[in-house]
């Protein structure tokens, strides 16, 4: 489905959707789920920008997703995990899933289990595509959590759901999420060290901790 569709059936502008709802002192685990994942998504993508274009699809055996597939990988989880948790349709089966109308659409239709490669470009448009396709997926939960309240992050345990999430709540979907993404960016981390790069992202926050010591 086009994003901007997308956005549209959620009734919220698309300029205007990031911001449709400023946390307030009523709803402080909201506000703190948005600031999470905010930061996780600056280090995300800071982390895929310390890899170089042309070794974007770096993997370091062939039986391992790409440096880039990680990426893509996460971002179609996190689409999953807040998609199920928003949309008013419920599906019992991975397959109804893929039918649903939240997919925001991926820069290549690539298998994001199985090791695979992008569509052949220039490898800067390559990396460009999943910045923006991993940048949108971010985009579209964060403003979900902030159309939340914290009486809602316990809810939804009951509802129909593919068997590997039943008995999830809305913040189990959340923070399944957060976990998914923080072991595939380490994953990507350990690809950029094999290369001998030092992402941006923890050499700022080394720089951080020595000047508050």
């Amino acid at each position: 489905m086009n994003r901007r569709v997308l956005l549209s059936l959620m009734g919220v502008a698309p300029l205007a959707l990031i911001s449709s709802k400023i946390p307030d002192a009523d709803n402080p685990l909201i506000a703190d789920l948005i600031k999470r994942w905010k930061r996780s998504k600056e280090y995300t993508l800071a982390v895929l920008d310390a890899m170089p274009a042309e070794l974007l699809e770096f993997s370091p055996t062939a039986e391992q997703m790409s440096f880039a597939q990680h990426f893509l990988h996460l971002g179609f989880t996190n689409n999953m995990f807040l998609g199920i948790l928003l949309d008013t349709e419920t599906y019992a089966d991975y397959e109804a899933l893929l039918k649903a109308g939240f997919w925001l659409e991926r820069p290549d239709p690539i298998n994001l289990m199985q090791p695979d490669k992008l569509q052949q470009r220039a490898a800067a448009t390559n990396k460009a595509l999943v910045a923006t396709y991993v940048s949108e997926t971010f985009d579209y939960a964060i403003a979900g959590i902030s159309t939340l309240t914290d009486g809602m992050l316990a809810k939804g345990e009951q509802r129909v759901k593919p068997w590997y999430l039943k008995g999830h709540s809305n913040l189990d979907l959340i923070l399944r999420g957060e976990g998914h993404t923080t072991h595939h960016r380490a994953q990507a981390i350990v690809y950029l060290r094999i290369k001998g790069i030092q992402p941006r992202a923890i050499l700022n926050l080394i720089r951080f901790r020595t000047l508050k010591r």
